[in-house]
């Protein structure tokens, strides 16, 4: 943050009075242009993709490491910023071949959880593309693979990040190998989980290995913190919350920014003790990414909501929550009851028995937990 920013934040707090000024900055599923504490892996990812300032089509290339360690904000912001400067006025190359002034390498960011199939994936990265839009229904898988078999045989070579591989849901490293086999100048950077040992598969020549937050994780939180808050946060609230984060960014900016609107809630103006201890009972930590949750469709979306809205905890069958959902909906019941299995299956609500009584006999019916902060996702969603 520059000196005009701090300035104009205290500028914001004044006249206001508000404990949240910007809200992206606490928010984890937005990543910051320039993140925390990751220069060393910029270089590593620069070097990986070098080839492309020389004019070659770079290998493919595999990010891996644990939930939380900064993979999507290294690598979107990478993307972004080769794409400014490509597009910039005075790019690090331009097209030679066919006389055209267009560049000759576009970038692209697929996030997985949003492309879950072959067929949305072509559509999402065409659609970055080409300037027209490129329609959901009525055309085939194959009609856009020879779409953008023509634009990368043309004049152009693409390198395209896919994010969240292997997820509940979403396509993996094996998936990108045979959907991308076809188009000779496109290049991809996938971005999971996985552990290259653990994959049954070709792995790509350049491996980048992303480990999880230490020491950073509290610059991290004082950096985006001083960003949303209007007090800058408390060293002791910083280093509390990424004890208990244990290397995971995303848990702990869920747990800052819920934190931070229950004390603007009652109208404190700096966080306090018990803010904190809110925020992070607030975020189970073997829970899913808000990412995942925002990413849903939707109808999935609605269910969720009224799922948090309504309290329909794990005392209640999945059956009966259906209902209750259809009621408050223009979806019967069978839908919701469907869309309920579905979430369990993603890892977005965890199926669990419901207790009927004590004269229950034989297997007992399901309910659902939510796997998320309702909080975070409530503030969220709410924006």
């Amino acid at each position: 943050m520059d000196l005009t920013e701090r300035i104009e934040r205290r500028r914001t707090r004044r006249s206001k009075n508000e404990l949240v000024v910007d809200r992206d900055s606490l928010n984890p599923a937005v990543h910051l242009s320039e993140p925390v504490g990751r220069e060393t892996l910029f270089e590593a990812l620069l070097n990986a993709i070098d080839p492309l300032f020389d004019r070659s089509v770079p290998p493919n290339v595999y990010v891996w490491g644990p939930r939380g360690s900064g993979k999507s904000a290294i690598v979107t912001a990478l993307i972004s910023a080769l794409d400014a400067e490509v597009t910039a006025s005075n790019p690090f190359y331009t097209a030679t071949r066919g006389g055209t002034d267009r560049p000759d390498v576009q970038f692209v960011y697929l996030d997985g959880r949003r492309a879950t199939s072959r067929f949305q994936l072509y559509r999402q990265l065409l659609d970055n593309l080409l300037v027209e839009t490129i329609p959901e229904r009525g055309v085939s898988t194959d009609a856009l693979r020879e779409r953008i078999a023509g634009v990368t045989d043309a004049n152009e070579t693409v390198l395209v990040a896919v994010d969240h591989l292997g997820e509940r849901g979403t396509v993996d490293l094996a998936d990108l190998y045979s959907f991308f086999e076809p188009f000779g100048d496109l290049a991809w950077i996938g971005v999971g989980r996985t552990p290259p040992e653990d994959l049954s598969l070709p792995i790509p020549e350049q491996q980048i290995h992303v480990p999880a937050y230490t020491y950073e994780l509290v610059d991290i939180l004082t950096v985006r913190g001083s960003r949303g808050l209007s007090q800058t946060l408390d060293h002791v609230h910083a280093q509390q919350i990424a004890d208990w984060a244990d290397g995971d960014a995303h848990d702990a900016l869920a747990a800052l920014f819920v934190a931070a609107i229950n004390a603007e809630a009652d109208d404190a103006t700096r966080l306090r003790d018990e803010d904190v201890d809110i925020g992070t009972a607030s975020v189970p930590t073997a829970g899913i990414p808000v990412g995942t949750v925002l990413a849903l469709s939707d109808n999935e979306q609605r269910v969720v909501a009224h799922l948090v809205e309504l309290s329909l905890d794990s005392e209640v069958t999945i059956e009966a929550a259906a209902e209750k959902i259809a009621d408050r909906t223009d979806l019967t019941g069978g839908t919701v009851k469907r869309l309920l299995y579905e979430l369990a299956q993603r890892g977005v609500l965890e199926r669990c028995e419901v207790t009927v009584g004590p004269q229950a006999t034989g297997r007992r019916p399901s309910g659902v937990e939510l796997n998320f902060s309702e909080r975070l996702f409530a503030a969220l969603r709410n924006e």
